[in-house]
């Protein structure tokens, strides 16, 4: 890690210009981290631009620098640096993100175990999140972690962490977070931004594809659809449906739940486990990937009914073979 935090200060100091890009449909990781390296690089006279395919979800604007988040990519401007926060592959900023000729150095910041080491420079380590990462190099470089930078690492940290909930949390996590505290994070403040803020929106559609759980005959594995006609008729949006399949994990038994979206043509599916099924090696048999308990997978040109029969079937195969039982 210490080669590779030398490595990014180097070109991070010189460097004069910097274009920072989250992941399609950005959660919490991609968006806080993307943020807060933003303005730990302006600390250094760095001008930063920020790019998201699918912009700011509505529950990460209050986030400063959040108002500044381009969908798309100035036509013929180049960067010193790229960096991608979050994203395991180059394709998963997704776009209009040219293959080459962006930028003179790209920088891959990411905690996914299955990064496929894109960039000229890989600071890819197993933790929490990518925004233990980021405040590693916030500390390497000796950059102030200010509050609007704190509040950003935070959110990026509990959303994936579950608020704390999941396996992924570590001391050293703990101890990031209280670093953030000091700096004046507000846990009451931020934790009902993130989790006690709906839209009317987002109950409606989440109603909606509840009404559609299935359960396996084992009740080992529950799934439920948002279809293109739900999403439409309750206004919705992707956004809307953020925390349905951890509410469907939280069912008693249950121990791998399935949210199918129906978005643009595509099938997006999103995985979690609770604690004995890899659901990233099952979203890999399908192209997609992510962590053990939480991973996705997009399917092109393939009706959702297909997908589903595809998807539940390798999910079944994977919990016979493990012999779990309930």
């Amino acid at each position: 890690m210490k080669e590779t935090l030398t490595k990014i200060k180097k070109a991070i100091k010189g460097a004069q210009t910097a274009l920072l890009a989250s992941h399609v449909d950005p959660d919490g990781d991609s968006i806080g981290s993307m943020l807060a390296t933003g303005m730990i690089l302006s600390q250094f006279g760095v001008e930063v631009d920020y790019y998201s395919k699918d912009g700011v979800p509505r529950i990460y604007r209050f986030l400063q620098e959040s108002g500044k988040v381009k969908k798309k990519i100035t036509a013929n401007k180049r960067y010193d640096l790229l960096i991608t926060l979050d994203s395991s592959d180059i394709k998963r900023v997704g776009g209009d993100l040219p293959e080459t000729g962006l930028a003179k150095l790209v920088i891959n910041i990411d905690h996914h175990p299955d990064n496929t080491k894109f960039a000229d420079i890989n600071f890819v380590e197993k933790s929490s999140s990518t925004a233990e990462l980021v405040y590693y190099l916030a500390k390497s470089l000796k950059a102030k972690i200010a509050l609007a930078v704190a509040e950003c690492l935070y959110v990026a940290i509990i959303t994936d962490t579950g608020n704390f909930r999941y396996e992924n949390t570590s001391a050293n996590t703990l101890a990031i977070a209280e670093d953030l505290l000091k700096a004046g994070v507000s846990p009451p403040e931020i934790t009902t931004r993130i989790y006690d803020t709906k839209s009317v929106a987002s109950i409606r559609v989440q109603a909606a594809a509840l009404s559609s759980l299935e359960i396996s005959p084992e009740r080992n594995v529950a799934w439920a659809t948002a279809t293109k006609e739900m999403m439409e008729k309750n206004h919705a949006k992707a956004e809307d449906l953020v925390g349905l399949v951890d509410q469907i994990r939280s069912i008693d038994g249950i121990e791998v739940a399935i949210l199918f979206r129906e978005e643009d043509g595509k099938v997006k599916v999103n995985f979690r486990s609770k604690s004995k099924i890899n659901v990233s090696e099952i979203a890999r048999v399908f192209g997609g990937g992510g962590h053990m308990r939480a991973a996705g997978v997009i399917f092109e040109n393939k009706a959702i009914e297909q997908a589903k029969d595809e998807v539940i079937k390798e999910v079944l195969k994977r919990i016979k073979a493990s012999k779990y039982l309930v």
